[in-house]
């Protein structure tokens, strides 16, 4: 009975996801940068509410999205993000209840054929320019020993910044789609970022030298936000290579 109510759950999600691929042209950049056969936390930015469902189509992931409280505030909100965008609720203003959104999300590690996802910057964001990153990705990789890749999305187009409609995700995420009907979309992946690695943790073996999990959690972050950075000039290199004329 749970997996017939499972499916219907996300039927709607898997027919959207099929439509946009046949109406929006996706290009995925080294793709290959993923880890196979390895759980990991996708790291996105975010410029429009269709987000959630052009990096499905694009990775062909399932993925498990981590979404700011505020996107669950009515019953219509809270059945689509839940039931239909498979996210989980995270509390920005009120830290204190994210023990059990946590405990949700670290459930579900090792849950076969799931990843994880996540918009760092916590809101949409139509510049170029990433706005203050939440440590949220990085707290949950420290936890779980997941790494993160970072996923840069180009050329994607969404309604004006401070628009009403914005306000509300679903109704913008839906009109994004239009916007962006047999449009060309850039999506690049970035190297996987270790949270055991050795360059972010030093001197693990010794005690005395052992770093306490807020700077360690500090140090995957600023590693997350570098690679970002990083990310965003190859991308920026390898399209205007693309556009050189030959010879």
């Amino acid at each position: 009975m749970k997996n017939m109510k499972d499916f219907f759950y996300a039927l709607p999600r898997i027919i959207i996801i099929n439509i946009f691929k046949l109406i929006i042209r996706i290009k995925v950049f080294n793709y290959a940068r993923i880890p196979v056969n390895e759980q990991v936390i996708f790291a996105v930015n975010h410029i429009t509410g269709a987000d959630p469902i052009l990096i499905m189509a694009a990775l062909r992931k399932k993925l498990i999205f981590f979404a700011i409280s505020d996107d669950f505030k009515n019953k219509f909100t809270n059945f689509f993000f839940r039931k239909v965008g498979n996210a989980i609720p995270i509390f920005q203003k009120e830290p204190s209840r994210n023990f059990n959104s946590f405990k949700e999300l670290i459930s579900n590690k090792g849950r076969k054929g799931f990843d994880f996802a996540v918009f760092p910057e916590g809101k949409l964001n139509k510049t170029n320019i990433y706005d203050n990153f939440k440590k949220g990705a990085a707290y949950f990789s420290y936890k779980t020993k997941l790494r993160i890749v970072p996923i840069y999305i180009q050329n994607i187009k969404g309604l004006k910044a401070g628009t009403k409609l914005e306000e509300n995700k679903v109704t913008e995420g839906m009109i994004a789609l239009g916007f962006n009907l047999f449009r060309r979309v850039n999506i690049f992946v970035g190297n996987p970022i270790d949270p055991i690695a050795e360059s972010i943790i030093n001197d693990l073996r010794e005690l005395k030298n052992k770093k306490s999990y807020r700077e360690l959690v500090t140090e995957i972050h600023e590693e997350m936000e570098k690679n970002f950075w990083d990310l965003q000039d190859e991308a920026e290199e390898i399209l205007k290579n693309a556009h050189k004329p030959a010879g």
